[in-house]
């Protein structure tokens, strides 16, 4: 029986090179999606240090399709092999994935997650969110918790058993720190190939395509819509439950008071009771769906909001500082 196993690794260090190539296969693709996989090791002082990317040759057809297939998988495993063969003590540690915004969580990427971490508790996926691409290089590690592995484990997602481990979509995912080696190599790529606001530049740089994102607030807002139409159709399926389930519930209660009634009246004449426990066989309670696709489409929702309000936040600064050389 598989079982939860703490991870230890508190902190991801990775390579400047490796971010850079990472960077550039994601960047290069946009607005393909692409993944690959991270190499490494694991040292003593509770981090994972990624030494070595190893980008899939081909973009993805939707986020976590690469990670659990064949093809994938034994390209990563032909890697695996010449970095032995060239003496490299690395070994497979997790994925890095190309997305806008919260587009990448799915249930492909989901369950190759927490496959990878039953394998190796410290797996983790790195995310590049490319709704910030032009602007600044948007990283971040992740892990699913232990209050998801849990229930994932437990493979009871009604609302009561999210209640008894504490799962909601706020906590799916926990963010680990990342420490880049060789930070001044990812400043020097910014400021060579990531202007700000000047559009003289904007053609300087179209081999690295960072530049390419200028719908990127109707993606966002699309991804948005996608996702919303997703919960509504989930949601309407738990309310519908909940009505029949209220239903079914009223008629119960009628029935007991019914009988008890009915027992009274027969305890007065010397007559046996009926049994109290006969609506079990008479009335059938409907079975909450699973609540797991509304954590996700939430999980996802919250990200795109979060992601369009800073998108609103940066148009408002530059109509400000439009409206302020207007009026000068």
């Amino acid at each position: 029986m598989k079982k939860y196993q703490e991870p230890t690794a508190k902190s991801i260090d990775i390579e400047a090179s490796v971010l850079l190539s990472l960077i550039r296969n994601t960047s290069e693709n946009y607005p393909a999606i692409f993944s690959g996989a991270l190499f490494g090791f694991e040292d003593d002082n509770g981090s994972v240090d990624i030494s070595h990317v190893c980008p899939y040759p081909y973009p993805d057809q939707y986020e976590g399709g690469s990670l659990k297939s064949r093809s994938g998988l034994k390209f990563q495993n032909e890697f695996a092999d010449s970095l032995k063969s060239l003496g490299y003590g690395v070994e497979f540690q997790g994925w890095f994935q190309s997305t806008i915004s919260g587009n990448y969580i799915t249930n492909h990427l989901v369950e190759s997650l927490i496959q990878q971490q039953f394998i190796n508790k410290n797996s983790f996926i790195l995310i590049h969110n490319m709704a910030s691409i032009g602007k600044e290089v948007d990283l971040k590690a992740i892990r699913l918790t232990e209050n998801f592995i849990k229930t994932y484990i437990d493979n009871k997602w009604k609302s009561k058993d999210l209640e008894l481990n504490k799962l909601s979509f706020l906590n799916i995912f926990e963010e680990i720190p990342i420490n880049i080696n060789n930070q001044y190599l990812i400043d020097l790529y910014l400021s060579e190939n990531l202007p700000q606001l000047n559009q003289s530049k904007l053609n300087e740089f179209d081999n690295l395509n960072l530049l390419s994102n200028q719908n990127v607030t109707s993606k966002l807002l699309e991804s948005l819509s996608i996702q919303v139409d997703n919960y509504n159709f989930d949601q309407n399926n738990f309310n519908y439950y909940q009505r029949q389930y209220s239903k079914e519930n009223t008629k119960i209660n009628q029935w007991k008071n019914n009988r008890k009634l009915e027992n009274l009246e027969r305890s007065k004449r010397g007559e046996s009771e009926l049994d109290v426990n006969e609506w079990q066989s008479l009335y059938k309670l409907p079975v909450e769906p699973s609540r797991y696709n509304n954590m996700l489409y939430s999980n996802a929702i919250d990200n795109l909001a979060d992601d369009l309000l800073k998108k609103c936040d940066e148009e408002l600064i530059k109509s400000f500082a439009v409206e302020g050389k207007v009026t000068e």
